[in-house]
């Protein structure tokens, strides 16, 4: 069994938006030298079904996409735009993202990464939205939860994961967890918002206010996700690694230095107890602070050990929201 395997190929440099855009390749080609990801075992990458992708998405948005996409490119929604190459990038994504998971439920391996692009956790059943195309992440929960496994998705990007959300709104075998800036686009993941029948408490929202540093992120990480993973007790754990919280990203208003997310992947390693854990790419759009995020998030993969304490305590403003929040779904019946 390997340590960690990566899906990673050049066919994810295909998705060409619009000339400005900041979901652009140089994303991807900037983490390409990383030794510690030249060193890793990589996966073939394949090209998605559709009768895969059918299981989250609908198909007359699934032949949207391919017909833009072969009409030499466009835009799905105002922020997500397409060239000729992305109908085959976003395939990519998805298949990788469904063969880690496969992976990993085999037992090939104990942690993987996709660094694919288009990202996915904004995409929804029948829309693009957010940069997004298919929803990567989604896929892969959805395939390990229909053969039976608990799965919890954590989205640690600035962004709200609403494409995610809404593929486990009233199901109870999807734990959804996500940290995010509010207000911020998209507009979603109230504290309110805990699902519905079934899925009644399995989601988990913490929308934060811009400013929140390691501290308090990690204060969130310790107070009520690592706990909630640890009773949901999931089978796989997965990421949407989304590194546009950090101090230097240009479109949104967080802190983070990079070093939490090597922080924040221990810390749900702990809380997993051994499951196998699969790390998605999303957000992040400063080349500098997203090689070195990534390098540390992998970094945390291959050698877990304790996590280390905050190196200052949160901020009063989120401790006291965090006691909010804990207080509201007690009263929504979701302790």
């Amino acid at each position: 069994m390997s340590d960690i395997l990566l899906a990673s190929d050049p066919v994810f440099l295909e998705h060409r938006p619009h000339v400005g855009h900041p979901e652009h390749e140089s994303r991807l080609e900037v983490l390409a030298d990383l030794p510690r990801l030249a060193a890793l075992p990589r996966i073939p990458v394949r090209f998605a079904e559709i009768d895969e992708l059918s299981r989250i998405h609908r198909l007359d948005y699934i032949d949207r996409v391919r017909l833009v996409a072969e009409s030499g490119g466009g835009y799905l929604c105002p922020e997500t735009s397409i060239s000729p190459g992305s109908w085959s990038a976003a395939l990519a994504a998805a298949g990788a993202s469904i063969d880690l998971c496969h992976a990993l439920l085999d037992g090939r391996a104990r942690a993987g990464v996709a660094l694919v692009r288009p990202p996915g956790h904004h995409a929804t059943v029948d829309h693009a939205m957010g940069f997004c195309v298919f929803n990567n992440i989604a896929l892969a929960a959805d395939l390990a939860a229909r053969q039976g496994r608990k799965v919890a998705v954590l989205d640690w990007d600035v962004h709200h994961g609403n494409g995610t959300q809404a593929a486990f709104w009233d199901r109870d075998d999807v734990l959804f967890l996500s940290v995010h800036q509010a207000p911020l686009y998209p507009w979603s993941g109230a504290v309110g918002d805990v699902g519905v029948r079934r899925g009644l408490g399995y989601t988990r929202n913490v929308p934060l206010g811009p400013g929140c540093r390691d501290e308090d992120y990690l204060h969130v990480m310790d107070r009520i996700f690592a706990p909630r993973l640890a009773e949901f007790g999931p089978d796989i754990v997965m990421v949407s690694a989304g590194y546009d919280a950090h101090k230097e990203d240009p479109l949104a208003g967080m802190a983070l230095d990079s070093e939490a997310y090597r922080q924040m992947t221990l810390r749900l390693m702990a809380a997993a107890a051994g499951a196998p854990v699969l790390v998605v790419l999303e957000g992040g759009y400063d080349l500098a602070a997203l090689r070195e995020c990534v390098d540390l998030t992998v970094a945390a993969l291959e050698k877990p050990e304790p996590p280390a304490a905050p190196a200052a305590e949160a901020s009063s403003r989120v401790r006291q929201q965090v006691d909010r929040i804990l207080e509201t779904w007690r009263e929504l019946g979701c302790p």
